[in-house]
């Protein structure tokens, strides 16, 4: 064999490795980024976690919780987790969405609130691809939002008198700011975002930062991964983007951020802060992690909700039987 045949072959297999290698990679990073989380239990023995392990068990073991679905646009059966408040007169519902490492159950801690404090009923829905809801990719807010829609629709249709706050962390909370960018019912009051990212694209920049050497350019890999999502989710993360959301928002809505978040970075909250062109407010929570906020400082936490959510008309958090509610001419 000719040296120069052997070097072309030898250029062949080298090209060969080093795109096997970039697939691969791709697909390292597809399956950390996008494939649905389990709930880890090596979690629950830390303390900053008891309250979430609580509202966990709070949620699966209400005497009063419902299995209900819905279907998405692209014929997903969707799961959620319903408890009705125990005043039958009450009309005012929370949303609770969940993130990316877990299921709808982890929204317990906040629901629990809402229907003991509050008196509210509460809807916990998994997410596609979560818990009980089919499907196999995280929809990274962009394909929840409109799967949201859906579930809020399933609340007006058993309550055509309802009104309804939207609270998510996370991924949920992008799917919550994704979904004020669209047309939401007039009944959708308030949305509360705890720790949502800006694009996609920029928190798959965070995270390949922080877990990768970087041997492969953001740019190239992001291409991969956009390519491979392409084909295995069935849309674009490039087009996720709750920062562009916000800029068409009406809804008024409440920007949390912890301060030493390690998984969303903090600058992330006063861009869409700014962004936003709806009523609106924010609420820094000083030395906590991820979404640890209401851990961290649960009465700063809910003194501030509470008070955002009173602002906007006191009947989300009290009483509005449709007789006695002022502001029900205006839905």
């Amino acid at each position: 064999m000719s040296k120069k045949k052997t070097a072309g072959i030898i250029a062949i297999a080298a090209l060969c490795a080093a795109a096997g290698g970039l697939a691969g990679a791709a697909g390292y990073y597809y399956n950390q980024s996008m494939v649905p989380k389990k709930h880890d239990p090596h979690n629950d023995n830390d303390p900053l976690e008891q309250p979430y392990t609580s509202g966990r068990h709070w949620m699966n073991e209400h005497v009063r919780r419902q299995d209900v679905f819905t279907i998405s646009e692209d014929g997903l059966q969707l799961h959620g987790n319903f408890i009705l408040a125990s005043d039958p007169d009450c009309h005012r519902y929370a949303v609770c969405v969940h993130d990316i490492n877990d299921s709808a159950e982890i929204m317990g801690v906040f629901a629990r609130h809402y229907y003991e404090e509050c008196g509210m009923s509460v809807l916990l829905p998994d997410l596609r691809g979560f818990g009980a809801s089919e499907g196999s990719a995280a929809g990274l807010g962009y394909k929840d939002a409109d799967d949201l829609i859906r579930w809020i629709y399933f609340i007006l249709e058993r309550d055509p008198d309802a009104v309804i706050i939207l609270h998510g962390i996370s991924m949920g909370a992008a799917a919550v700011l994704t979904a004020t960018g669209r047309t939401l019912p007039d009944q959708v009051l308030a949305a509360i975002a705890d720790s949502s990212y800006t694009t996609g694209k920029e928190i798959f920049r965070a995270e390949y930062q922080r877990k990768s050497h970087r041997l492969i350019p953001f740019g190239m890999m992001f291409a991969l991964v956009r390519g491979t999502a392409l084909v295995r989710a069935h849309y674009d993360i490039a087009k996720v983007s709750p920062l562009d959301a916000v800029r068409h928002s009406a809804t008024p809505t409440l920007f949390i951020q912890s301060e030493d978040d390690d998984t969303v970075p903090a600058g992330m909250m006063p861009r869409l802060y700014e962004a936003a062109t709806c009523r609106k407010d924010f609420l820094w929570i000083p030395d906590a992690g991820h979404v640890m906020g209401v851990s961290a400082a649960p009465k700063k936490y809910w003194a501030k909700v509470e008070s955002f959510l009173d602002g906007i008309t006191p009947f989300i958090l009290h009483d509005n039987i449709k007789d006695t509610d002022p502001y029900r001419e205006e839905i």
